[in-house]
């Protein structure tokens, strides 16, 4: 006849291994896949500025670019000091916003939904609305909105006059 329990402590020790070997295969699984799934299609190291009259920002960073989404992170002192996130929303610093109320609040105009997106990518703004081709990109002078956005080789200006505000991007070699 069988201990009742030597049976019990037997039954409680395979149910510990079993669950001890599936949260390790669990986690290893999160960690691979988790890594695995959300891996940059590019990435740049850039000198970042990013001024207005309410926010002043400039320092060496990256943006990573993904599938559906783009990510801006600065560091100073190897601390992260702006992680801007470009997805449906707008975070910064994991605070999000719709695109419109990001477009006011921080480049001080009601622009397209796009324009982050289309500046940190090196596209030309407003529908090519005056585009012009120079020899190492292209700029773009949009007169009723004092813009000048420039692309040349590994630099993107975007000077908004009007409102006070510039970003400019260098890419590092």
């Amino acid at each position: 006849m069988y201990n009742l329990p030597t049976l019990l402590k037997g039954l409680a020790l395979s149910i510990y291994k079993f669950g001890f070997q599936s949260a390790i295969l669990l986690l290893f699984s999160i960690l691979f896949l988790g890594c695995f799934s959300h891996q940059p299609q590019r990435s740049n190291s850039v000198l970042f500025s990013f001024i207005t009259p309410d926010f002043r920002i400039s320092d060496a960073g990256f943006i990573h670019h993904y599938a559906n989404e783009s990510q801006i992170q600065i560091y100073s002192s190897g601390a992260v000091i702006l992680n801007l996130k470009l997805a449906q929303n707008i975070c910064i610093n994991s605070v999000c916003y719709n695109r419109q109320i990001f477009n006011t609040k921080y480049l001080k105009s009601t622009h397209y939904d796009e324009i982050m997106d289309d500046i940190i990518s090196k596209r030309p703004i407003y529908d090519s609305n005056t585009l012009k081709q120079t020899s190492c990109g292209f700029e773009q002078n949009i007169i009723n909105k004092m813009i000048k956005y420039e692309v040349c080789d590994n630099v993107i200006k975007f000077i908004d006059n009007k409102n006070r505000v510039k970003i400019i991007i260098r890419e590092l070699q």
